[in-house]
């Protein structure tokens, strides 16, 4: 499993924590109100304001209003005002006040409850609780997971069937079409390293802060920027030399343990090479913050001149020109997606870029659940308006 795929996970595992607070509340409205379908007569006996204060010293408030009503020669005393058991919570206390002066002390008022359980009653049903907002936008989210982990997961298993089942060609022997070469990468033109002195022909780099978050919850980096940086290469094999022109959608799976970070104080701006890259980009430098707050990682993970490098991509002519001469074909992504099925730049070997894909589809399963999950969630919020009878098992 690779680490991208498991943070995806995780994020999506604990949006699944909050998003099921927001998603619980509209299904206890949505099948109280499925299940209280009875009526019956109620005394209110009395009426009051709720407050509660948060840590910051914020205030909410809650209507309370207490009545007693009968059913089959048996008296139950409610104070649930709202479809679902439990209170509503405002910052407003005129909203609270305006709902509980609807209702005077010994006044009769018309109250639903379950005919199986006339415990469960509820005075008034104003629609769905504020939080059906937040269990779509979840659903939202779940849906795009889901997406991108199925998409993800068949797009490496595709990556670790062409690269285990398509033979290696030489560049003298090269013909037209989706092909894999291995070599030395060479060029007359190398690129210089976002953050050391290094010269290449690749370079992936991320720049992470560090945010403290100021709560209890802890810190974390953020990434700030990343790309690929790239120029146009050969790859010699002994046979011969074939130009490799790499593009901003090709695919780059760089050897994990050969990426390098510099890590820089946010009282400091780092060495030279990371000041200039910096400064060149226009991508500024943070604040000075006490401790951690605000410090950078400067990660790259660079392909160098005279490095053994992997291609799978398309060979086609350069500028039009003939085929029969290998020196006139060029490496690249490709026109066509059907005859251009991937392009992979590695400075790995073939075998760890396998191996990496082994259990690509373990995300199919995981996508089905999220995509079930944010399925279930539309239905809980928008099902009872459609006319849909939710199942209930509580």
């Amino acid at each position: 499993m690779d680490k991208k795929g498991v943070g995806g996970v995780l994020v999506l595992v604990i949006l699944s924590v909050f998003g099921g607070f927001f998603v619980m509340t509209v299904l206890q409205h949505q099948v109280a109100v499925q299940e209280n379908t009875a009526t019956v007569t109620a005394t209110v006996t009395g009426t009051d304001v709720d407050v509660k204060t948060d840590d910051d010293g914020d205030k909410s408030y809650s209507p309370v209003v207490t009545y007693e009503y009968t059913v089959d020669g048996e008296t139950y005393t409610n104070n649930n005002v709202f479809p679902g058991g439990f209170q509503r919570w405002r910052g407003s206390r005129s909203w609270a006040e305006g709902i509980i002066a609807e209702y005077s002390v010994d006044s009769e008022v018309e109250v639903r409850h379950n005919p199986d359980e006339p415990s469960r009653a509820y005075l008034r049903n104003d629609g769905p609780p504020s939080s059906w907002i937040f269990s779509v936008v979840y659903a939202l989210i779940a849906l795009l997971g889901a997406g991108w982990l199925i998409r993800t997961g068949i797009r490496r298993w595709k990556q670790r069937t062409l690269i285990k089942d398509t033979p290696t060609e030489t560049a003298q022997s090269l013909s037209v079409g989706p092909s894999e070469i291995k070599g030395t990468a060479v060029t007359d033109d190398p690129l210089s390293a976002p953050f050391s002195d290094d010269d290449c022909v690749l370079a992936k780099y991320e720049i992470e802060e560090y945010d403290d978050d100021d709560d209890d919850s802890g810190g974390s980096w953020r990434t700030v920027e990343d790309d690929v940086l790239h120029t146009p290469f050969y790859v010699e094999d002994g046979t011969g030399s074939i130009l490799v022109e790499p593009d901003d959608e090709a695919t780059y799976d760089l050897e994990p343990e050969d990426e390098t970070t510099v890590y820089v104080d946010s009282s400091e701006k780092g060495p030279a090479p990371v000041r200039e890259f910096v400064e060149r980009n226009n991508i500024g430098y943070p604040a000075d913050r006490a401790g951690k707050d605000n410090d950078r990682r400067y990660k790259q993970n660079l392909i160098r001149p005279d490095e053994s490098v992997y291609v799978f991509g398309t060979a086609q002519p350069q500028g039009g020109g003939g085929t029969e001469n290998p020196d006139r074909l060029v490496v690249s992504k490709g026109q066509d997606a059907l005859e251009s099925p991937m392009f992979l730049i590695s400075d790995d070997e073939e075998k760890d870029l396998v191996g990496r894909r082994r259990w690509a589809l373990w995300r199919l399963p995981v996508g089905g659940l999220f995509l079930v999950a944010a399925l279930a969630v539309l239905l809980v919020v928008f099902g009872p308006g459609l006319g849909v009878t939710l199942p209930v098992y509580f």
